[in-house]
């Protein structure tokens, strides 16, 4: 972890947990789930769009690359991004009870590319694939609540599994390898939300992660403004970095998955 990465941590804790001190003195958002603590409440964002470029190191078959893609590569050439897609999810959601809730979010990426081999004595294909997913499943424990705002607790674990395959089919034969790795990092950490004005609202969360029990570490920062468009339905916009460092034999997941993040949620 840079030194960069290191204050960019800092700064995310520091800005999550005065989140809810700046709004004492503001209304109540009407869409607060502080509002609601006598029955169970859901918060539902089914599908939302995250552009995450890559910077890090992979090391799969032996062999170790760096990656550096930026979100402004994918927007750039984002035909080309949409063509390698065999399937993607990403969508988050909350269910609560008083102070107690039960958060999940899924990010699944799955691509491909393939290659025709046409040479003078050989002839056939290559493909490539690479397919990840993380899943977040956590409890949450609201320790501060204001008007218009409130902080939470979160302790959770986070799923990953990394697939990485190359099939070579030529007329001299064919070739199958496969690399990759399942690994659970423990979570821990705080979200927070705090009304701006009518309507408008910041959020953001930062968990810290891995300890050495799956990845060496781990971070999640996320940190964006929502508008309340009607009662029980509302749009976000932020930016999320999600960082691992991992290593199992030859397997090398050093990776930061960072860019903007845009979606809609919904609150019943």
């Amino acid at each position: 972890m840079s030194r960069a990465d290191r204050l960019l941590v800092a700064v995310a804790v520091l800005w999550i947990g005065i989140l809810p001190l700046r709004a004492a003195d503001l209304s109540v958002d009407a869409n607060d789930a502080t509002a609601n603590e006598s029955r169970l409440t859901f918060s539902i964002a089914p599908f939302y769009g995250w552009v995450p470029g890559m910077k890090g190191t992979v090391g799969v078959f032996t062999t170790r690359a760096s990656v550096d893609v930026t979100p402004v590569d994918i927007l750039s050439n984002i035909g080309d991004f949409v063509e390698l897609l065999d399937g993607l999810y990403i969508g988050a959601g909350e269910v609560r009870y008083g102070n107690f809730g039960f958060l999940y979010d899924v990010f699944y990426l799955d691509a491909s590319v393939n290659q025709d081999i046409d040479r003078r004595l050989i002839k056939g294909a290559v493909g490539v694939g690479f397919r990840q997913s993380t899943t977040t499943l956590a409890g949450t424990y609201r320790v501060l609540k204001r008007p218009g705002s409130h902080l939470d607790a979160v302790a959770g674990v986070r799923i990953w599994d990394i697939d990485t395959d190359v099939q070579v089919n030529t007329n001299l034969g064919s070739l199958r390898l496969s690399d990759g790795d399942r690994w659970i990092d423990p979570m821990l950490g705080a979200k927070g939300r705090t009304a701006l004005a009518p309507g408008w609202s910041l959020s953001g969360w930062a968990l810290l992660g891995g300890f050495g029990v799956g990845s060496d570490f781990a971070w999640d920062l996320y940190g964006g403004i929502d508008y309340e468009v009607r009662k029980g339905f509302e749009l976000s916009w932020g930016f999320r970095v999600l960082s691992a460092d991992y290593q199992n034999g030859d397997f090398v997941w050093d990776v930061k998955q960072y860019g903007p993040v845009v979606g809609a949620r919904f609150n019943f």
